[in-house]
C-alpha cells in the first residue's frame, strides 16, 4: 500500500501532495506552497530541463547495465539540493563481490528518483527537482536491489520473494507476483524474511520483467518471466537448483544457480549472477538454461554484469556471451561504463577497451606447447585516477577521492581530458561516492554513508540540504517501556533475543521491547491499515526494521520458523487469533524457542484454561503453563525431545563422533543464515576445534577469540578475547591440526572449559564472563605445566597436561608435538579440586582418551615416528605400551593390558560397554596412524571381544551396533561387514557409501552422514538413500555439519577459501518433508531380477521413498546410478523438470517429486526386466502445462492390453497436480512395455513415472 505524506506533518513540512506528469513530461507545481525558495527551484528546474525528459529506468540504465545515456548534461553541475538518508547495511557484511545493497541504489522515471531501502523496507519517489517525497510503498521484506521503470510502472523485487507492480505516479500497487513456491519464512541476514528471497534483480526487455527468487539452490530456485502488462507468469524456470554440475575443485555435485545480482538482458540472453559464483546463461525467450560454468574461474563472480556486444563481464573480468567462458581479467576497479562497443576501466587510470573486436594471438612456451593469449585493443587511455560510473552523451563521470569530476574523452585534436570537478559538499567527511545516475538533465550521487545529492545546470546559492530526522526513542518511565522491562525481567536471556509480538495495537509495546539495545522485535497483524501506521510511526521515531519489523500477514497462518521467539506476547489479543485456540496454541509453542523461550499473555482464567486444554489437544510436549500477577506464562523449558548434544571434538568423551540427535533427518530445509560471518574464526585448512553444541548454543573457535551463537537463530552472543587461543591451529596450509591434538576447549550446558596456556579457563555458557581458573598442580616440570588435552564426563574435568614436543617442528607441520601428554589430571569441573593424578610411562595420546560415568580409559604408548626418531638419537624407550582402565573418581587402576597394544584411537560405545582400539588414518591427518586392524573389548573387564585385520579410514563412527569407516562398515558385536539389502533385487550385498571431493573427515547423527562431497554433503542413513548434497555452499576442512540441539549446525568455518561458491555463511537447518532431496549411490544390480523400482522420468538425480522404493533418474544426470535397460520412443522426446514445491498431490496421486519432471512426447517407454514374473505396475502423471481439459487426451497401452482410453489430466485432475493409474497384475517376460497413443488433434503424450512392484 503506497503512502502519501499528507501536507499537515510537521516532520515531513517539505512534502506536498503528489505531483502529477503532464503528456508532455513537465511537471507540475503543486498547488500548496511549501516555502518560496522551493518554488523558486521547481521553476529553475522547470525552465532548465530538456525538452524530452530523459530517464533512467533501470540500474545502470538499461537492460544490458551499460551505465550509459545518450543524454548530455550542462558543460558545468552545481548541486541543487542532498537528501541524508539512514546508512544501509548490505546483506553480506564481509562478501566483497556482493555490495551492491549496501548503498542506495535509486533509478528515475517520470520526473521521479525512485530509491529502495532496506533500512524501512520501502520504495520511496522523490521528486528529482525538489528533493521532495511523492509517496512510499512498503514490502514485506528488506528491498536490496534497484527497482525498474516502463510505461508509467516501476517494478521492484523484495526478501519476502515477490515482484510487485506498482502506478509509477502514485506507487498503487497494480500486481504481485510471488515466486516463493510457499509462505515460509527464515531467518535471513539477521531479518525475517522468505525462505526464497527475491534477490535476482529485475530487468525490463520486449515487455517482460525478469526476476528471480533464492539463493540456495537444495531450496529450489526460481527465475520468472513476466508480463510486464497484466502480471502473468510467461515462463518459469524452477529445475536448475539441484543439477549435477561440476563444483569449484571440478567436482560434481547436486549444486546449481543461486541467483543473487542484477538480471542483465541482450538478444535471446539472459545473464543471471548467482552470488560469489559466476553468472549463467538462460534463454530470455524459453528460460531454459544454456549454460552455468561454475567450476571455472573459481576466483570470479558477484552480483554485477553487464553486456556489451558479445562479451558480458563479471567480477572483473569479461566473458564470451555465448559460451560462458572467460576470456581476460580486467585492470579495472568496480564494473567498467559500456558504450558503442567500449568498455571504460577506470582507477589508477582511465582505459578505453574495444571489447567487441578482442585480438587473439599465439606463443610457443619454453616446454614447446601453443599457448593461446586474448586481448581487447586499447583505443585510449590517460593517467587520470577516478572510478568512473556512468556515460552521459560524450562525457565520463566518475569520482576520486571526495572529489566528482567530468572527463572528455580525445578527439582528433586533443588528448582525453579532465572537464569538470568539484568536490563533494553537503555530505559526511565519512561518505565517498558509491553510485550515480543521469536523468532530466541531473547528475546525481550516492555516497556511501546515504547522502543522495542532486546537481544540475543551474547555479543555486543554498543548495536544500534535507538532514537525516534525529531518531526518537520512549522514554524510561514510559508505560510501554515499564511493561517490557517487566516482561524481559521474566526471562533468563541475558544476551537479548528475539520477540515476537502477535496481534497489534499501536506498536508502543514493540518500541518499548526494542528499547532494549539487544532485543530484535517482530510485529505480525492481519490489519493492512493498522500495519501501514505502525510503520509510519516507526519511520517518523526513526527505528530501523532490523530493530522491530512489522508484517502484514494472519498470525495463525504465517509461515514463522520453528523456535525462532525468547519471549512471545501480543498487543491485542483478539488481533492474535486467540479466538481460535487450538491453532493458537500451535504457533504460539512452535515458535518459542527450547531451553526458556516464554510467552507472557493476558489471559483471564477461562482463557487460561482453554489454552491448556488447547495445549494438550496439539501435543505440545515438555510446556509448562503457568499465572502469574494478571499474566498467563507459556514456558517451553529444556532440550527438544529426541536431541542431543555435540560437547567435544568427537561428539563426546567417548569419541564416538556421532550425535544422538532424533530429530535432524532428511530431507532439510532452512533455519537461518547469514547471523554471524567467519571473521575472526580459525582458517579452514589449519583443522581447528570442531564447533561443539549444548543448551542452545554453539561454540566455535577463532585465533584470539571464542565466540558463541544462538543454535536456533544465528545470533552471536558472546565473543571473549583470549589472545592466542587458537596460534596452533591458525595456519593457511594443510595440517593435522585438533585432527590429531584434539580440542583445546569442551562445552556444557552451563559451562565453556577453554585450555589456555597453563590454565583451564572456565566461561559461562550463557554469557562468556570467566567464572573461574583453575591451574594444573605442579608435577615434576615446573610450577605451571601446560594443559595439552580436556574432556568432561559428569561433574569431571579431565586434562591431558605436560603435551610432548620431541620433534620440535613448526605449526603446519606433520608434526606430533603436542597430540600426546606426560600426566592425566582429573578433578573437579566446578570448583577445580584436584582428585589425582597419573604419569605415564610413555605418553598418553589424545585421541586414544576416553571416559565413561565411572571409568577412564587411556593407552600409554609413544608414536611409531617418535620411536624411530629416538632411536636415531640412540634412545629406545623401556616397557611395553599400556591400554589402562582407571576408576574415573578415584584414579585406581581397574584393569590393563601390555598385549596388542597398537593404536592411537579409542572409542567407547556405554550403550554396548565395548571399547574400540585402532588408528586414525585420512587425509590431513599423521601419516604413522594404523589403518588395518581393529581390536573390540568388553569395557568393563578388558576382555577381548574381537580381533581383526581390518583396512578401513578414519575416524571411526560409533553408531548404534556399527563401526563406519568413512565408506564401508562393521558390526560393532562381531567385527564382520554390514550388509545391505539392495532395495532393486532383494539381494544381500556389501553396506557402504561414497562421496565426491572433500577435505573433511564424516560424521554421524541417528539418521545422517555428513560431509563435503564438492559441496555440503550427507548420506541418508534412515533410508540407506544414497549420498546428496545441501547446494550452495561448501562444509569446511573441519567437520562443522553437526547434528545437534535438533539443528543440523553448519558454522562458516572457511574462512582464506576463495573458492567461488554460490554463498560463504553461516546457517542452520531442520527437518522438511517438503524439500527436494537427489542422491546418487553405488548400488548395482547385475543381471538379478528387479523386484522393486521407481524410474522417475527427467529427474535430476535419485531419491527413495518412504515406502523404501528406489525411484532411479532417467536419464541418468545425477551421478552413479544403476544401469538399467530402457528405451524411449520417439528420439526427439523433450524433457521436461519442474520443482515440486509449485506441484500438488492429486486424487490417488504419488509423489510430488516424481510428478515435477517428466518426458512430453513420449508415446512408448520399454523397461528390461530379466527373467518372469508378475509386476504390479503404477504410471506416473502430471499435466505440466497451462491448458485446458480436452487439449491433451491420449490412451494408455501396457503390455498390449488396452488400460485407459482418452485420459486427460487436465480434466480429472487439473493442472499440476499428481495422479497415478495402478495396473495390479502385469505379466512380464523380459520387458515391460508402456504405449501412450495420443487422440487425433491433441497435444502429445506426458508421462513422469513407472513403478513396478514384484507380485510373485
Amino acid at each position: 500500500m503506497p503512502w502519501h505524506l499528507p501536507d499537515d506533518r510537521s516532520c515531513c513540512r517539505e512534502a506536498s501532495w503528489p505531483l502529477r506528469r503532464a503528456k508532455n513530461g513537465l511537471g507540475k507545481l503543486p498547488v500548496r506552497s511549501t516555502g518560496r525558495y522551493q518554488i523558486l527551484l521547481m521553476m529553475m528546474s522547470l525552465l532548465t530541463r530538456p525538452a524530452v525528459a530523459a530517464d533512467w529506468p533501470m540500474w545502470r540504465h538499461d537492460a544490458r547495465r551499460s551505465a550509459s545515456t545518450p543524454e548530455s548534461l550542462a558543460p558545468i553541475l552545481h548541486r541543487q539540493w542532498t537528501r541524508h538518508l539512514p546508512k544501509l547495511q548490505g546483506a553480506w557484511l564481509d562478501q566483497d563481490t556482493l555490495t551492491t545493497d549496501a548503498v542506495y541504489q535509486p533509478i528515475a522515471a517520470g520526473g521521479l528518483l525512485l530509491i529502495g531501502s532496506s533500512h524501512d523496507d520501502s520504495l520511496s519517489a522523490w521528486d528529482l527537482a525538489t528533493g521532495t517525497l511523492r509517496w512510499r510503498f512498503y514490502t514485506d521484506g528488506p528491498i536490496r536491489y534497484a527497482p525498474a521503470a516502463a510505461n508509467g510502472r516501476v517494478y521492484l523485487v523484495a526478501d519476502d520473494g515477490c515482484l510487485y507492480c506498482l502506478e509509477l505516479a502514485s506507487g498503487r500497487q497494480l500486481f504481485r507476483v510471488c515466486a516463493a513456491p510457499r509462505d515460509q519464512r527464515v531467518l535471513g541476514n539477521s531479518r525475517l524474511i522468505s525462505a526464497w528471497p527475491a534477490r535476482g534483480g529485475p530487468v525490463l526487455a520486449d515487455g517482460q520483467v525478469y526476476f528471480a527468487a533464492s539463493i540456495w539452490p537444495f531450496m529450489g530456485i526460481f527465475i520468472q518471466a513476466v508480463d510486464a502488462q497484466t502480471g502473468t507468469v510467461t515462463w518459469r524456470n524452477d529445475g536448475t537448483g539441484s543439477t549435477y554440475i561440476l563444483q569449484p575443485h571440478n567436482s560434481p555435485a547436486f549444486a546449481g544457480l543461486a541467483p543473487q545480482g542484477y538480471l542483465a538482458a541482450s538478444g535471446d540472453a539472459l545473464i543471471v549472477p548467482n552470488g560469489r559464483s559466476v553468472p549463467a546463461r538462460l534463454n530470455r525467450k524459453t528460460g531454459q538454461l544454456e549454460y552455468f560454468r561454475l567450476s571455472l574461474h573459481r576466483s570470479s563472480g558477484g552480483d554485477q554484469v553487464a553486456i556489451s556486444g558479445n562479451v558480458f563481464l563479471n567480477g572483473g573480468a569479461a566473458f564470451d556471451l555465448k559460451t560462458g567462458l572467460g576470456i581476460i581479467q580486467l585492470e579495472a576497479t568496480g564494473c567498467p561504463v559500456l558504450a558503442d562497443g567500449l568498455a571504460y576501466t577506470s582507477g589508477n587510470r582511465v582505459t578505453a577497451i574495444d571489447v567487441d573486436h578482442p585480438e587473439v594471438s599465439s606463443t610457443v612456451n619454453k616446454k614447446g606447447v601453443q599457448q593461446t593469449k586474448v586481448s581487447f585493443p586499447e583505443k585510449w587511455t590517460t593517467p587520470i585516477k577516478c572510478r568512473l560510473f556512468l556515460k552521459a552523451g560524450s562525457r565520463l563521470y566518475g569520482s576520486h577521492d571526495r572529489t566528482l569530476l567530468a572527463i572528455d574523452p580525445p578527439t582528433n585534436t586533443r588528448a582525453a581530458k579532465l572537464a569538470w570537478s568539484q568536490p563533494l559538499e553537503g555530505v559526511s567527511a565519512k561518505g565517498s561516492v558509491a553510485g550515480m545516475l543521469v536523468a532530466d538533465g541531473r547528475l546525481v550521487v550516492v555516497t556511501t554513508e546515504g547522502a543522495i545529492s542532486c546537481y544540475g545546470a543551474d547555479k543555486v546559492e543554498s543548495p536544500v540540504e534535507f538532514g537525516l530526522p534525529a531518531p526518537t526513542s520512549l522514554a524510561n518511565d514510559d508505560p510501554s517501556v515499564q511493561a517490557a522491562e517487566a516482561m524481559i525481567e521474566t526471562l533468563s536471556s541475558p544476551t537479548g533475543g528475539i520477540a515476537v509480538v502477535l496481534g497489534l495495537d499501536d506498536g508502543n509495546l514493540m518500541r518499548g521491547l526494542a528499547h532494549h539495545p539487544r532485543w530484535q522485535v517482530i510485529g505480525i497483524d492481519g490489519d493492512a491499515r493498522r500495519v501501514e501506521k505502525i510503520r509510519h510511526s516507526l519511520d517518523a521515531a526513526g527505528v530501523p526494521r532490523n530493530r522491530v519489523a512489522v508484517h502484514h500477514a494472519d498470525p495463525l497462518t504465517i509461515g514463522l520458523p520453528p523456535y525462532l521467539a525468547h519471549l512471545v506476547t501480543t498487543e491485542n489479543l483478539e488481533a492474535s487469533g486467540f479466538d481460535k485456540t487450538e491453532r493458537f496454541a500451535a504457533r504460539v509453542f512452535g515458535v518459542l524457542r527450547p531451553y526458556g523461550g516464554r510467552a507472557l499473555l493476558p489471559l483471564s482464567n477461562t482463557q487460561n484454561e482453554s489454552l491448556a486444554v488447547a495445549l494438550a489437544s496439539q501435543r505440545c510436549p515438555g510446556h509448562r503453563l503457568a499465572s502469574s500477577q494478571g499474566q498467563t506464562i507459556l514456558s517451553r523449558p529444556g532440550p527438544l525431545p529426541g536431541s542431543a548434544a555435540w560437547t567435544h571434538q568427537y561428539a563426546d568423551v567417548g569419541n564416538t563422533s556421532v550425535s544422538n540427535d532424533d530429530l535432524v533427518k532428511a530431507p532439510l530445509g532452512l533455519l537461518w543464515f547469514g547471523g554471524s560471518s567467519n571473521h575472526g574464526i580459525l582458517p579452514r585448512h589449519g583443522h581447528g576445534p570442531t564447533e561443539q553444541v549444548v543448551g542452545g548454543r554453539l561454540f566455535i573457535e577463532g585465533p584470539d577469540l571464542m565466540r558463541a551463537v544462538d543454535v536456533y537463530t544465528g545470533r552471536v552472543l558472546w565473543e571473549v578475547s583470549l589472545p592466542g587461543v587458537g596460534q596452533a591451529f591458525n595456519f593457511t596450509g594443510h595440517q593435522p591440526g585438533a585432527n590429531a591434538t584434539g580440542s583445546n576447549y569442551v562445552s556444557t550446558e552451563d559451562a565453556v572449559y577453554v585450555a589456555y596456556q597453563s590454565r583451564c579457563v572456565k566461561l559461562d555458557s550463557a554469557t562468556g564472563e570467566v567464572i573461574a581458573e583453575f591451574p594444573l598442580p605442579p608435577l615434576g616440570s615446573g610450577p605451571k605445566p601446560k594443559w595439552g588435552y580436556i574432556a568432561v564426563t559428569g561433574d569431571l574435568l579431565i586434562a591431558g597436561a605436560e603435551p610432548l614436543v620431541n620433534e620440535g617442528k613448526r605449526i603446519g607441520s606433520n608434526t606430533h608435538d603436542g597430540t600426546t601428554s606426560r600426566f592425566l589430571v582429573v578433578m573437579n569441573r566446578h570448583n577445580g579440586k584436584v582428585l589425582w593424578t597419573r604419569e605415564a610411562h610413555h605418553a598418553f595420546g589424545h585421541n586414544a582418551i576416553v571416559a565413561s560415568k565411572d571409568l577412564l580409559y587411556v593407552i600409554d604408548r609413544l608414536p611409531e615416528t617418535i620411536i624411530a626418531l629416538m632411536a636415531r638419537r640412540g634412545r629406545k624407550p623401556t616397557g611395553k605400551p599400556r591400554l589402562v582402565a582407571f576408576n574415573a573418581r578415584t584414579g585406581r587402576e581397574a584393569w590393563s593390558t601390555t598385549e596388542n597394544v597398537f593404536g592411537t584411537w579409542l572409542g567407547l560405545s556405554t550403550q554396548h560397554n565395548l571399547l574400540l582400539q585402532c588408528g586414525r588414518p585420512a587425509r590431513d591427518m599423521l601419516t604413522s596412524e594404523p589403518d588395518d586392524r581393529m581390536i573390540v573389548y568388553q569395557a568393563r573387564s578388558g576382555k577381548i571381544r574381537w580381533d581383526k585385520k581390518l583396512a578401513y579410514s578414519g575416524p571411526c563412527l560409533l553408531r548404534g551396533e556399527t563401526i563406519i569407516t568413512q565408506g564401508q562398515a562393521v558390526s560393532l558385536l562381531t567385527g564382520e561387514p554390514i550388509t545391505r539389502t539392495n532395495p532393486l533385487t532383494g539381494l544381500t550385498q556389501p553396506w557402504g557409501y561414497t562421496r565426491n571431493y572433500g577435505c573433511n573427515s564424516a560424521v554421524a547423527s541417528r539418521h545422517l552422514l555428513t560431509f563435503r562431497s564438492a559441496a555440503a554433503g550427507y548420506f541418508d542413513l534412515t533410508r540407506d538413500g544414497g549420498t546428496g548434497n545441501l547446494g550452495g555452499f561448501r562444509s569446511s576442512c573441519s567437520s562443522n555439519l553437526i547434528c545437534a540441539d535438533g539443528v543440523l549446525n553448519a558454522p562458516d568455518y572457511t574462512r582464506t577459501c576463495n573458492c567461488s561458491y554460490q554463498n560463504q555463511s553461516s546457517l542452520a537447518l531442520v527437518h522438511d518433508p517438503r524439500i527436494e532431496m537427489w542422491t546418487f549411490n553405488q548400488l548395482t544390480i547385475g543381471n538379478a531380477p528387479l523386484k522393486h523400482l521407481g524410474l522417475n522420468l527427467g529427474a535430476p538425480g535419485d531419491r527413495p521413498d518412504d515406502d523404501g522404493t528406489l525411484w532411479l533418474e532417467y536419464p541418468v544426470v545425477g551421478g552413479p546410478s544403476p544401469k538399467l535397460q530402457v528405451t524411449v520412443k520417439p528420439a526427439s522426446v523433450k524433457w521436461f523438470l519442474g520443482h515440486s514445491e509449485r506441484i500438488d498431490v492429486g486424487p490417488g496421486g504419488g509423489p510430488t517429486w516424481v510428478g515435477a519432471s517428466g518426458a512430453r512426447g513420449i508415446h512408448s517407454i520399454e523397461i528390461g526386466l530379466p527373467g518372469k514374473a508378475t509386476y504390479k505396475v503404477s504410471l506416473h502423471f502430471t499435466e505440466p502445462d497451462r491448458i485446458q481439459p480436452g487439449e491433451r487426451r491420449f490412451s494408455i497401452h501396457v503390455g498390449g492390453k488396452l488400460i485407459h482410453r482418452n485420459l486427460d489430466l487436465a480434466a480429472s485432475v487439473g493442472v499440476g497436480k499428481t495422479l497415478t493409474v495402478d495396473i495390479d497384475s502385469v505379466e512380464v517376460e523380459g520387458k515391460l512395455d508402456v504405449k501412450l497413443t495420443p487422440a487425433a488433434g491433441s497435444r502429445p503424450p506426458v508421462l513422469s513415472g513407472v513403478e513396478i512392484h514384484v507380485v510373485q
